[in-house]
C-alpha cells in the first residue's frame, strides 16, 4: 500500500497545476458518485426492508386478527351452551311446575265429578221420594197448590 500511495505523490508531482486540480475534480467526483451510488443501494436496501418488514407485519397482524377471532368463537360458544344449560333447566323447571299443576287440576276435576255425581245421585233420590211422595198424596198436594195459587192472585 505504501508503494501505490508513493506513486500517486510521485504522479502528482509530474502534473501540472491545472491537471493536477482536474485530477482533484475528477476524483472528487468519483467519490461523490460511489458515495451517491452507496447511499441508493442503502435507501433501496432499507426501502425493500422496510416493505418486507410492512408484509410481515401485515401477515401477522392477519394471524393475531384470527386467532382472536378463534378465541372469541370458542368463548361465545362457551357462553352460548352455558345459555343453552340455564335455558334448558329453565324450562324443565317450567314444566315440571306446569306439570304438577295439570295433576293438581285433574285431581280437583276427579273430586269435582265424584262430588257432582254424589250430589246428582242424592237430588235423583229426593225428586224420587217426592214424586214418590206426591203419587201417595196427590190431592192433597193439589189441592194445597191450587189454594197457594190461589191466594197469590
Amino acid at each position: 500500500m505504501g508503494g501505490k500511495k508513493k506513486g500517486l505523490a510521485n504522479r502528482l508531482a509530474k502534473m501540472s497545476d491545472e491537471e493536477r486540480a482536474r485530477y482533484m475534480q475528477m476524483k472528487a467526483d468519483q467519490e461523490e458518485e460511489a458515495r451517491r451510488r452507496k447511499e441508493q443501494l442503502v435507501q433501496a436496501f432499507m426501502k425493500n426492508k422496510i416493505k418486507r418488514e410492512d408484509n410481515f407485519a401485515r401477515l401477522n397482524k392477519a394471524k393475531i386478527n384470527q386467532q382472536w377471532h378463534q378465541f372469541m368463537r370458542l368463548r361465545k360458544c362457551r357462553e352460548m351452551k352455558e345459555n343453552c344449560e340455564h335455558t334448558k333447566k329453565w324450562i324443565e323447571r317450567v314444566v315440571a311446575l306446569k306439570n304438577r299443576t295439570i295433576d293438581n287440576l285433574m285431581k280437583e276435576l276427579d273430586e269435582a265429578e265424584f262430588q257432582y255425581s254424589t250430589n246428582l245421585q242424592a237430588h235423583l233420590q229426593h225428586v224420587d221420594n217426592f214424586i214418590g211422595n206426591s203419587i201417595f198424596f196427590p190431592t192433597s198436594n193439589y189441592s194445597s197448590s191450587k189454594e197457594y195459587s190461589n191466594v197469590c192472585t
